[in-house]
């Protein structure tokens, strides 16, 4: 009785269900790419490169470049296998293409040694036959695109506007078209050919996780889901449903935690054989990604295989990645365990795997519309157009390295900020852009970040309202004089001191036209923003309480009267300022005095005024436009 036992160990491993009659090996099953090698082949989840045609097809749509892949190694170190991918964006969706060519040659045949235990034969070449090949070939034609592209998904917006990630469902399907030849040893018509169809779904619901599923040889038997012999034999192809998950679980843009640059993903998978469930056990795949540097990744997984009709046993696998610009190598160390001893390696080589965006500009709080008291703002970025040999920020060159990386210290002025990022080819032309918006706040050596109204100062300040003194303090707990008040009312209602006309005519008796602050106090007079005193006084160098205070910026701001409520413990009906106190109680200009004495008389200090102001209309207003970044910049 002739055996064929190198073949059947070979291809036991590879179909891993031909224990059971009418079953087809499938390629696909080793030649997933070096990179899901190492993790173990969970990439039904994570599928974000051109690896997915193997696992996960929906996640050809991610690549937004044209992308290639190779792999070559030998399992058992005797069958070859070298596969080859390539992938093209169009505005259709991505269109992929992938050979996988499988082969072992010169396979000597095997007889029992005659006498020999039948329990634990013994096995001779038999020389009198011719040696035996077999290849398995398979083409694989591939498309990918948003779910929404071709389905009608309005039924998700709910749903999606709590979710986005739900908005960018991919899809994806490979035809999948098998050639196998087998022949030595009187084997006779043993060429076959045969087609399948894989699709998938993939997405991302959460920024940090991804799902994907997919049903590998989906297409029936009866439609021509098989592998058909020159004999008329068929073999079905199993339908295997696979189902992924991704944790970004560090990553510091995108992670649940954010450990400096590292980058982590745990991957999980599940393949269910749909038609035979009950009789096979699901298989999982376990892995994990770990990033400590951009150029290098490190790579572990578990791959479970069936070893027999209902056995399973875990292999382990390991790899690593090395990115060089748009390139990566990787190498996986597959192992198996029905073959102690003997080394299982692969490698592949990727072109085009760095994002298309010409400039990726990454600062070290937020990209862009960062609110910051910082003096500087670091700008990190990588220029991947090879058209960009230069790039300009703020029209001032910087250095970039070999890989196009580069970083630069920015100034920022108060206010708004405009960080405009140019890649410049050879001759100076711009290839492409990018704007950055940020906002720097005012701060002042005497207002720590603990201060009860350090954003209030930081707002006030930075809007020029109340300015800090010569020597760069603020004195939050200084006093403030009504005529200071009263100019600084003015000068924002007007927008700048050159926009207040000159004084023409006395209006108080102690504030003459040579005063320094007689155009603001006259001018708060004819806008009611201030009344003075019955002797027709204004008072201008008197400090002001806080009733006085906050009649004039109530005032300002057009605050209602109305009929007091006894707001406060210490404020009577009967006191002159009780109705405007009510008004700004509603108005909910009194947060910081709520549930305390509000002590009428006391003498206002500089932060107090600023709490008043910042919670007045007028104030809110010039606030909201100063946070809006679609202005100014």
């Amino acid at each position: 009785m002739k055996t064929k036992a190198l073949f059947i160990l070979l291809l036991l491993i590879l179909g891993a269900t031909l224990a059971l009659a009418q079953a087809a090996p499938d390629p696909i099953r080793i030649a997933v790419g070096a990179r899901p090698l190492g993790m173990g082949k969970a990439f039904v989840g994570l599928a974000d490169d051109l690896g997915s045609v193997y696992l996960n097809p929906a996640g050809i749509a991610n690549p937004e470049r044209w992308q290639v892949t190779s792999m070559s190694g030998k399992l058992l170190e005797e069958f070859n296998y070298l596969s080859l991918s390539g992938l093209y964006p169009t505005q259709y969706g991505n269109l992929g293409i992938a050979y996988i060519g499988s082969s072992i040659t010169g396979a000597l045949p095997t007889t029992i040694e005659s006498g020999s235990d039948p329990s634990d034969p013994i096995y001779t070449v038999d020389l009198s036959q011719d040696p035996m090949s077999y290849y398995n070939n398979l083409l694989l034609l591939s498309y990918g695109t948003k779910l929404d592209r071709i389905l009608d998904l309005s039924f998700l917006k709910p749903i999606g506007d709590r979710l986005p990630g739900l908005r960018e469902v991919n899809f994806g399907a490979n035809l999948k078209l098998f050639s196998v030849n087998l022949t030595g040893d009187h084997i006779t018509q043993g060429n076959a050919s045969g087609t399948e169809l894989d699709i998938g779904l993939q997405g991302k619901p959460m920024k940090w996780l991804s799902l994907g599923g997919a049903i590998q040889n989906a297409l029936p038997f009866a439609m021509g889901g098989k592998l058909h012999y020159d004999t008329g034999w068929d073999e079905s192809y199993p339908a295997v449903l696979k189902l992924g998950t991704a944790l970004d679980l560090i990553d510091p843009e995108n992670g649940l935690r954010a450990i400096g640059d590292h980058k982590l993903k745990v991957l999980a998978d599940m393949d269910y054989e749909i038609m035979r469930g009950d009789k096979v056990p699901p298989l999982f795949h376990l892995g994990l990604e770990w990033r400590p540097l951009s150029l290098i990744a490190i790579r572990a997984g578990i791959d479970q295989e069936m070893v027999g009709p209902k056995e399973t046993t875990n292999n382990f696998t390991s790899g690593v990645g090395v990115y060089y610009g748009d390139f990566r190598f990787d190498y996986a160390y597959h192992q198996f365990t029905g073959a102690p001893g003997v080394d299982n390696h692969f490698f592949s080589l990727s072109y085009g795997i760095t994002p298309p965006k010409v400039i990726k500009d990454k600062l070290v709080s937020e990209p862009d519309r960062v609110i910051t008291t910082d003096t500087t703002i670091k700008v990190k970025g990588i220029a991947v157009d090879r058209n960009i040999v230069s790039v300009k920020i703020n029209g001032i060159g910087v250095k970039l390295s070999p890989r196009g990386d580069f970083t630069a210290d920015v100034s920022l002025r108060i206010g708004k900020n405009a960080i405009l990022v140019e890649g410049l080819d050879n001759d100076g032309k711009l290839v492409d852009s990018d704007k950055l918006r940020i906002l720097r706040l005012i701060t002042y050596p005497d207002v720590n970040k603990g201060y009860w109204a350090n954003e209030q100062i930081g707002y006030i300040g930075t809007l020029g309202i109340i300015k800090g003194y010569p020597d760069g303090a603020f004195k939050p707990d200084g006093d403030i004089t009504r005529a200071e008040l009263a100019t600084l009312l003015i000068r924002t209602k007007m927008g700048g001191d050159e926009n207040v006309p000159d004084a023409q005519s006395t209006v108080f008796r102690d504030v003459p036209l040579t005063h320094w602050a007689a155009k603001y106090v006259n001018l708060a007079a004819v806008d009611s923003i201030v009344k003075g005193y019955p002797d027709g006084s204004f008072k201008p160098s008197n400090n002001i309480t806080r009733a006085e205070g906050l009649t004039m910026i109530a005032r300002f701001g057009g605050v209602k009267e109305y009929q007091y409520a006894n707001q406060f413990v210490d404020v009577t009906a009967t006191h002159w300022a009780a109705t405007t106190i009510s008004g700004a109680y509603v108005e909910g200009m009194l947060v910081y005095f709520k549930d305390k004495p509000f002590e009428p008389n006391r003498k206002l200090t500089r932060a107090e005024a600023v709490e008043m102001l910042y919670r007045s209309r007028p104030i809110k207003a010039m606030i909201a436009d100063l946070l809006n970044f679609e202005k100014g910049y």
